[in-house]
């Protein structure tokens, strides 16, 4: 099933980029231009899309708070980040999808994983290396996560699978026992989110 140039594909290379750019802003000193060219997601004309967008990108926010504080999440970008080349990518990859399942909460916490790493390739001034795990980020999306989204019945669908998600199903063994604080500020947060799907659908078909 091909799911390319579809809303799905638009909403994730948003949410992807969006990530990137906020993780790089925040350790960029104010007022400074980074050392990269941060890279802009093609426009959603779709205002219900839109929102979409920035719902899911908030449910992601509340998962990195949460995963920042474990210092197990940290000791394991910070050694991504030292291999410093575009293995590194494929290497959290690899750590993420250790058992090559996938699920909602594995998609978001690589997105975000993603982010804290292109901002380490930043702040080790590797543009190159930055670059290169932008390209390969987007395209292990679309070839390895979109079809699984659009068969999920797309990022819609993610909201309510994001309520139950739970830390200690998705980590890999070398962060398997994150607290479940993540869990519990989802839970927290996606009670909220649930209406605003509710929202969204009415009005998709009004």
């Amino acid at each position: 099933m091909s799911c390319e140039r579809t809303p799905d594909d638009q909403i994730g290379e948003a949410l992807l980029i969006g990530v990137i750019k906020d993780q790089v802003k925040n350790v960029t000193s104010e007022g400074s231009v980074p050392l990269v060219d941060l890279p802009e997601p093609n426009p959603i004309t779709n205002a219900r899309d839109q929102r979409l967008v920035n719902q899911i990108a908030e449910t992601i926010r509340v998962i990195g708070d949460r995963l920042d504080q474990d210092p197990r999440f940290n000791d394991m970008i910070d050694g991504l980040g030292r291999v410093a080349d575009k293995s590194c990518f494929w290497k959290l990859v690899e750590s993420v999808f250790s058992d090559e399942q996938i699920n909602w909460g594995r998609i978001i916490v690589l997105f975000y994983s993603i982010g804290k790493l292109s901002a380490k390739m930043v702040l080790a001034r590797l543009p190159a290396v930055f670059s290169d795990i932008l390209s390969l980020s987007l395209d292990f999306f679309r070839k390895k996560l979109l079809e699984w989204i659009c068969n999920m019945g797309g990022w819609i669908n993610s909201i309510s699978e994001l309520a139950r998600f739970s830390i200690e199903r998705f980590c890999p063994s070398s962060i398997s026992t994150i607290s479940s604080s993540v869990a519990l500020g989802l839970v927290f947060l996606t009670g909220a989110l649930l209406g605003a799907v509710i929202v969204w659908r009415l009005n998709r078909f009004n």
